[in-house]
C-alpha cells in the first residue's frame, strides 16, 4: 500500500531482498528494511544487521511497550478469527479496537500486527495460531504482552506435530506461561483440556461457557430463520468495571437475548467467550448483545451464501480439523432445505496419526445425519470411504482432488440444495465453490 515500508525477510524458499525493484517504488513503497542494500533501490532504506526477522520482533516488541491500551491475546484449535471478530465488535463501545487482519495469526503476522496498532486505539485483539512446533505460542505471547489471554479449546489441529492432545493443550497453553499477577485469562469451561492448562499464580481466571457457575454462561442457543441464524441467551455474573480489572465486591447477574446473523450453533460459543472479554473490559452486557447482532460470518468460515439459481452454499473452505469438520456436517443436517442435503469435503491435513480415524468418523457422520450425497475430493477420505465400504454407494463420489470434482458437480447439483463445502486449507476447495456460483440454473 501507498505509504508503506518493505520489511525484506529471508525464508527457507525465498529472499524479500529479491523483491526489492522499481516496482516497489511504483506502488508507493517509501523504504525498505533490509540487512543488504538492494541494487534497483533508490528510496528509503533502513539497513538490519542479521536476521531480518530478528530485527522485524525487536520492532513488534518497541510498539508493544508504547502502546498503553489493553492487548487480548487469543488461542485455541477452532474458531480463533471469528472470536476475534467478535471480540473487536463487542469492544467497540469503548473506542477504537484494533485487531490482527485476515489470516496473519503466526510470528510474521504478529509482529506486524503489533507494529500497526494505532496510537489512540483503546484495545487490541491479536490472534495467535500455531505452525506445529512447540515454543511459538510463547514467543508471540512474549511479543504481544497480553493482559487478557484467552483459550478456546483445544482440538486435533497439528496432530501431525504432536504425539497426543494433551501436547496440542501443552502448546496451547504457552500462551499463560508468563502471564503477570493482575493479567486476567478466559478460559472454557466446557473443555477439560483447556481447564487442565496450569494458571500463574495471581492470575484472575474468568470462565465461560454452558456449565453453572460460569462468570459468562451461554443459557441457550438455537438455531432459527432456517438455520441461517442463531438465537443466542447470555447470562453474566460479574459486574461492570469502573476500573480495569478491579473485580467488583459482589457478582451482578445480568442476562441478554440476540440473534447471531450467520450458519451453525458453534457461533454462540465464540460469542461468549466474546461477551466474558468485553464484561472485563467494562462493556455492559445489552451492549455486547447489540454489538454481536451486527456480526456477520468471516469469509470462506461457515459464510452463507445464495446462487442466482436458489442454491444454498455453506463456505467454510477456509481451514479444517475434525472438530470443526464435525461442526460444519451437523450444520448442515440442521439447515432447511427444500432439495437435497449435499456435503462436498476435502482432506483434513496435518492429522498425523489421528488421520484415518478422523476422516472415518466425519463420513460416519453423513452416512448418520442422511446427508443426500456426498462428494470427497482427496485421498484420505477416499481410503476412509473404502474402509467403510462407501464406495460402491451412489450417494458417495470420490475424486483426487477438488479440481477433478468440479466437472462432475454441475450435473450432480439442483434448484433448493444446501450444499457444504469444506476441506483444509491445501485442498483448495474454495474451487469448488466458484464452480457452483458460475453454474447454470437447473
Amino acid at each position: 500500500m501507498p505509504g508503506q515500508w518493505f520489511f525484506a525477510i529471508a525464508g527457507k524458499n525465498f529472499d524479500g531482498h529479491d523483491f526489492v525493484t522499481q516496482e516497489l517504488a511504483d506502488k508507493g513503497c517509501v523504504g525498505v528494511i533490509g540487512n543488504r542494500i538492494c541494487k534497483h533501490w533508490h528510496g528509503g532504506f533502513i539497513k538490519v544487521e542479521g536476521d531480518t526477522l530478528f530485527g522485524l520482533e525487536k520492532m513488534a516488541r518497541y510498539a508493544r511497550n508504547r502502546f498503553h491500551g489493553v492487548v487480548v491475546g487469543l488461542t485455541g484449535s477452532v474458531g480463533k478469527t471469528t472470536t476475534r471478530t467478535m471480540i473487536a465488535l463487542a469492544l467497540e463501545s469503548l473506542g477504537r479496537v484494533y485487531q490482527t487482519h485476515g489470516n496473519l495469526n503466526y510470528m510474521v503476522g504478529v509482529a506486524l500486527t503489533l507494529t500497526g496498532i494505532p496510537m489512540d486505539a483503546k484495545a487490541s485483539v491479536v490472534e495467535l495460531g500455531m505452525g506445529g512446533k512447540e515454543g511459538e505460542i510463547l514467543v508471540m505471547a512474549r511479543m504481544c504482552q497480553p493482559s487478557v489471554r484467552v483459550i478456546l479449546n483445544v482440538g486435533h489441529g497439528h496432530m501431525e506435530h504432536f504425539r497426543s492432545l494433551k501436547e496440542v493443550a501443552k502448546a496451547k497453553g504457552e500462551i499463560m506461561t508468563e502471564a503477570k499477577p493482575g493479567d486476567i485469562c478466559v478460559l472454557n469451561a466446557d473443555d477439560p483440556l483447556v481447564m487442565s492448562i496450569p494458571v500463574p499464580v495471581g492470575v484472575k481466571k474468568v470462565l465461560f461457557g454452558r456449565k453453572i457457575g460460569c462468570d459468562v454462561r451461554l443459557v441457550l442457543a438455537e438455531s432459527i430463520d432456517g438455520g441461517c441464524a442463531v438465537r443466542v441467551i447470555l447470562e453474566s455474573k460479574i459486574g461492570t468495571y469502573h476500573k480495569l480489572f478491579s473485580f467488583p465486591s459482589e457478582k451482578t447477574s445480568e442476562m441478554v437475548e440476540f440473534k447471531i446473523h450467520g450458519p451453525g450453533l458453534h457461533l454462540a460459543m465464540d460469542a461468549c467467550a466474546a461477551a466474558a472479554v468485553a464484561v472485563l473490559l467494562g462493556v455492559r452486557l445489552p451492549q455486547i448483545g447489540e454489538a454481536l447482532s451486527r456480526f456477520r460470518p468471516v469469509h470462506m468460515r461457515s459464510e452463507m451464501e445464495i446462487t442466482k439459481h436458489g442454491i444454498k452454499i455453506i463456505n467454510d473452505t477456509y481451514n479444517a480439523n475434525l472438530a470443526s469438520m464435525m461442526a460444519a456436517i451437523k450444520l448442515l443436517k440442521s439447515m432447511d432445505c427444500e432439495g437435497k442435503r449435499v456435503a462436498i469435503l476435502g482432506d483434513m491435513l496435518e492429522l498425523g496419526a489421528a488421520e484415518a480415524g478422523a476422516h472415518e468418523l466425519a463420513l460416519k457422520l453423513c452416512f448418520d445425519a442422511c446427508i443426500a450425497l456426498v462428494m470427497l475430493a482427496g485421498k484420505r477420505f477416499t481410503a476412509a470411504a473404502e474402509k467403510l465400504n462407501f464406495l460402491g454407494n451412489s450417494n458417495f463420489l470420490c475424486a483426487r482432488d477438488s479440481a477433478s470434482l468440479v466437472p462432475r458437480i454441475a450435473e450432480m447439483l439442483t434448484t433448493g440444495d444446501v450444499v457444504l463445502v469444506k476441506g483444509s486449507r491445501g485442498m483448495q476447495m474454495e474451487k469448488v465453490v466458484d464452480t457452483i456460483k458460475m453454474m447454470d440454473g437447473r
